[in-house]
């Protein structure tokens, strides 16, 4: 039987993105195949990738660089770990390298080039992906780039938006995990002074520390607002909403998946890129970092796209045009057959 570890970690720093695309792409590989997760004993993480039926190869958070390397040498060695598949920015070159020495095939996942790759394949599936300097140590790497590569889940791979709406009815807004910069009360003042009859669902993630201002804006809307916590099928909403008002990073992937046109507000520099080379392709209306975007401003380009059909249509065929959400799918199959 072929095993597959996971090198990944999560946590209050680093948030859960990698973990939660490692798990997309675990879930591809076939039943005969045995995964696990190598990871430090963050407890959010543990629940999560045991909650998806993975088992746990626990690290000792506190290691230092030398005694990790040696602990996870040690359990892919006592494991017969066959792949290594590595998802974290804090693995330097001789990390992957002297993992490379003891597996039959090593894969990263990585959204920006910090050096020359030793793996036998390499993934980012973000849309800037094509155009990054990848480099090989061997020459002979397998660069798996763009949006056809995107970890995705499952919920994304089979959805479809067969027609747009000639009138806006509902909005969604989700700003991430966390709201940092608080533009969900933001968002939400700003669709308050649009003249229309609207439905909005408010994403409130786990993270949010401004909970009471959201609930007590709500209460003061004349629009009828649903706020959401907890969300298990955030593709349903996307499906169910005529545009969206998000944060950057995967959530816009998601977004396109569905083809729901999307005005983005940044919280993150990691967010940037990604939403530059969307709204370069016309998926997306950037507006920037949202501490720095004024309600007017917001509003004119809310009033923009909910009187343009046209736009709105354009932006989620290229949208689902690009990302078609089998990104995991594909990765998997090239994992086990190249």
């Amino acid at each position: 039987m072929t095993k597959i570890a996971f090198r990944v970690d999560g946590g209050p720093r680093t948030g859960l993105g990698h973990v939660m695309r490692s798990l997309a792409l675990a879930k591809e590989f076939p039943g005969n195949i045995e995964i696990s997760f190598i990871t430090k004993s963050n407890k959010e993480v543990q629940d999560l990738i045991l909650d998806s039926g993975f088992e746990i190869l626990t690290l000792d958070s506190n290691l230092d660089y030398k005694n990790e390397l040696a602990a996870v040498k040690e359990l892919i060695k006592t494991n017969n770990i066959d792949i290594i598949i590595t998802d974290s920015y804090e693995l330097d070159q001789n990390y992957l390298i002297e993992l490379k020495k003891i597996v039959n095939k090593l894969v990263s996942i990585h959204d920006f080039v910090p050096y020359k790759f030793p793996a036998n394949i390499v993934v980012n599936g973000n849309i800037y992906a094509p155009k990054l300097d990848y480099q090989s140590t061997t020459g002979n790497n397998h660069f798996l780039l763009g949006p056809k590569y995107t970890l995705m889940r499952e919920e994304f791979q089979e959805v479809s938006r067969t027609n747009i709406n000639k009138e806006v009815n509902s909005i969604l807004v989700t700003v991430g995990g966390s709201d940092k910069l608080n533009l969900t009360p933001k968002i939400i003042a700003a669709l308050n002074k649009l003249e229309q009859n609207l439905h909005v669902d408010v994403v409130v993630g786990p993270g949010f520390n401004n909970e009471e201002q959201i609930v007590n804006l709500t209460k003061e809307s004349d629009l009828e607002v649903s706020l959401h916590f907890n969300v298990t099928q955030m593709s349903k909403l996307m499906l169910n909403n005529d545009l969206a008002i998000s944060a950057g990073g995967s959530t816009l992937y998601e977004l396109a998946a569905t083809g729901t046109p999307t005005i983005t507000l940044l919280q993150a520099d990691n967010q940037v890129k990604v939403a530059q080379a969307m709204a370069e392709q016309e998926i997306v209306i950037n507006l920037g970092f949202g501490n720095k975007v004024n309600e007017q401003k917001l509003n004119n380009s809310i009033t923009r796209l909910i009187k343009s059909f046209n736009l709105r249509k354009e932006m989620s065929e290229k949208g689902q045009e690009i990302v078609d959400g089998q990104g995991a799918k594909r990765v998997a199959e090239i994992i086990l057959n190249n």
